[in-house]
């Protein structure tokens, strides 16, 4: 951890131990000289198995870089077998994740899928492919893909072998979180309510995350946005998706409010407030500014204290609104797409040009 522990105490302007810092750094030589020898042990030509113990230690100390150049060369090494070199790029996955390079996670998938691809292929069986499914999960959270990833993790839940990455407890949290801001009500009820392992992982490892998906499934909005709240300080020092928390708690919101407003043609703003367990106030600001970002169906009835939804004919009791019908909206929308097809227009001159 000496790697690790400088890093930190440079960040965070912390005075370093120097007693401490020799102590481990001390240790490490000692560890270090032990792989050596078993390193130089090994027959002419026989295919080295320590550089996953060379590997492991450089994470363990902080040396990404060093880890990373290991995994690289076992990878790029073509006479390795290739279950070696598709278990070295998975190391370089690992290594890329706790550096938190998105980059080279998703540079590493197209690697790894390549090698899994190759004509002369055997190390590409079922449990590599189940364990890429682990992978590419992360990845795609991290690039805010969460309806790819919700697939992927439901998938995966009943096979779950990728220890080395992640927890089972983080995958099951990780598959409420995006299951929910990316799928509809009725795949959470086939997806979600109907599976029982998912559910028996709910109760016995996350149940706070169990509580938050039933608060919103079952329409207790003031529990939700309790719930919500915690989310939030959750996400904030999650290190995959803390980048993702205002993203994240925003479209939550939304969801809720057109689930709500899904149910009726006017509500009262002091209804819909109480409904949230907040002010009246903050009901009609937050409303206001999705509607005018083209976000929530509605009208706001300020003289009546009202939100209605806009009406179309043929709309069906207990579904939303069929907008399309309202021509002022449509105006609207093609107003504000035309200028975002304007927009990229411009830069991409500006790149031709450039």
């Amino acid at each position: 951890m000496t790697c690790h522990y400088e890093d930190a105490c440079k960040k965070f302007d912390w005075k370093i131990d120097e007693d401490l810092l020799n102590r481990m750094k001390r240790e490490n030589e000692i560890i270090w000289k032990g792989i050596e020898t078993s390193d130089s042990s090994a027959l002419e030509g026989s295919e080295r198995k320590n550089w996953r113990e060379k590997f492991e230690f450089f994470c363990e100390t902080g040396d990404l870089d060093r880890a990373e150049s290991i995994a690289n060369a076992v990878t790029d090494d073509e006479t390795n077998s290739s279950s070696v070199r598709i278990e070295a790029a998975f190391g370089l996955f690992r290594a890329a994740y706790i550096k938190s390079n998105v980059h080279s996670m998703g540079r590493t998938i197209v690697k790894i899928t390549g090698l899994m691809e190759g004509p002369c292929t055997s190390g590409s069986n079922w449990c590599c492919r189940n364990k890429l499914k682990v992978y590419e999960t992360v990845y795609y959270l991290a690039i805010r893909n969460f309806a790819r990833a919700a697939r992927l993790l439901l998938d995966c839940i009943p096979t779950f072998e990728s220890y080395e990455l992640l927890p089972f407890r983080e995958i099951v949290e990780y598959t409420v979180l995006s299951g929910m801001i990316s799928m509809s009500r009725s795949e959470l009820d086939s997806q979600f309510n109907n599976n029982g392992l998912l559910q028996q992982a709910l109760i016995t490892e996350t149940p706070k995350y169990r509580e938050y998906f039933y608060s919103l499934h079952d329409c207790h909005y003031k529990e939700f946005f309790e719930n919500l709240a915690w989310i939030e300080r959750e996400l904030r020092a999650n290190p995959l998706l803390y980048l993702h928390c205002r993203y994240y708690v925003r479209e939550m919101r939304l969801k809720a409010y057109n689930q709500l407003l899904r149910a009726y043609r006017t509500i009262n703003l002091c209804r819909m407030a109480t409904e949230f367990g907040v002010m009246e106030e903050y009901i009609e600001q937050e409303v206001a500014r999705f509607i005018a970002n083209g976000r929530l169906h509605c009208k706001i009835d300020k003289v009546a204290g009202t939100i209605v939804t806009i009406s179309a004919a043929g709309c069906s009791r207990g579904q939303a609104p069929d907008v399309s019908c309202d021509r002022e909206l449509i105006y609207q929308n093609i107003i504000k797409r035309g200028d975002a097809l304007l927009n990229r227009l411009k830069k991409l001159g500006q790149v031709i040009d450039y």
